[in-house]
């Protein structure tokens, strides 16, 4: 033993040259895997509709098709920490649907029922990993979760704030986020440009995860740009339209849905954040766009647990 400790420093900083090299080489990998690796992710999915007609999903849907709509959130993982998008169906749903009236629990009816919280205790993730939830807006299916994380800050634009804390069901469910204990954490995007949106914000400082701003289906709903270490992107868009055939076709929702629910704070302005999008994915038809319930653009993503690049759990 002490002969090893005695190694000449020539040989020494021969070892430790070499390991270096062996670092840098593709493909090697050092034990650390996850401080090496870039940004990946994972959809969760926590519930699912009973089924919608296409037509009252997507103006101009199909009249004989059947929509099976999903609720979900997506863990994005980082070496810098994850980030929860939104968190679906949680696990106090039935408690939180009492504020339904009748008519509105059969429209909003669900089922298959896997919160996104027991799913990761489930698989064994390290919820102390989690750094920010980050809510595309505050509506009952995007925040019903909240309440299973607290102690995880919550990011979200002051706006939101502002109208999911006087909004009233069936968009917003107040027993699902007026906790004491929820971290609220204000963000305010920048004045810089990403993709055509006037306003944006990095979060990791590397243009891995970059919010924008998407308001029209509330006050403050944020999109999220996510790009892999390979440069492939993808944009989830939360509300903005249910279903991506709502962007290809530069189409909002029925106007009857919103006659009966009142689904967008603002019809019109929601309407020309489609167009953006839409001259968006005409402009770069690589970019995968993501609506949060669109049940068969979840066929090419990674669900949980997978991930897109090495599985990091």
């Amino acid at each position: 033993m002490r002969g090893f400790l005695s190694i000449p420093k020539v040989f020494m900083r021969f070892f430790l040259a070499l390991a270096g090299i062996m670092v840098s080489i593709p493909g090697f990998s050092a034990p650390n895997d996850r401080a090496l690796n870039s940004l990946t992710f994972s959809v969760l999915k926590t519930a699912e509709s009973n089924g919608s007609l296409e037509a009252m999903v997507v103006d101009g849907g199909e009249i004989f098709d059947i929509r099976q709509l999903v609720h979900t959130a997506v863990l994005v993982r980082h070496p810098k920490g994850d980030i929860l998008w939104d968190t679906g169906i949680g696990t106090q749903i039935e408690q939180q649907l009492s504020a339904f009236s009748f008519l509105e629990g059969l429209l909003f009816s669900i089922q298959n029922v896997k919160p996104a919280y027991q799913q990761l205790v489930e698989h064994h993730y390290n919820l102390d990993e989690l750094t920010a939830i980050i809510p595309s807006h505050l509506h009952w299916d995007h925040a019903s979760g909240l309440e299973d994380f607290i102690g995880v800050p919550v990011w979200v634009q002051q706006n939101t704030y502002e109208e999911a804390m006087g909004g009233q069901p069936p968009g917003f469910v107040i027993s699902q986020y007026d906790s004491p204990a929820i971290e609220w954490q204000k963000i305010k995007l920048a004045d810089k440009h990403y993709r055509g949106f006037k306003k944006s914000h990095d979060i990791y400082d590397d243009g891995s995860a970059v919010l924008v701003d998407l308001s029209g289906h509330t006050h403050g709903q944020f999109g999220l740009f996510l790009t892999l270490q390979s440069g492939k992107s993808y944009f989830f868009i939360g509300d903005t339209t249910w279903v991506v055939e709502g962007i290809q076709n530069n189409k909002s929702r029925p106007a009857i849905v919103d006659w009966l629910v009142g689904v967008d704070t603002d019809v019109e302005t929601n309407a020309k954040v489609i167009d953006k999008i839409h001259q968006l994915s005409q402009r770069d038809p690589e970019l995968v766009i993501v609506p949060a319930h669109d049940e068969r653009q979840l066929k090419r993503l990674p669900v949980y647990p997978e991930f897109l690049q090495k599985n990091l759990m």
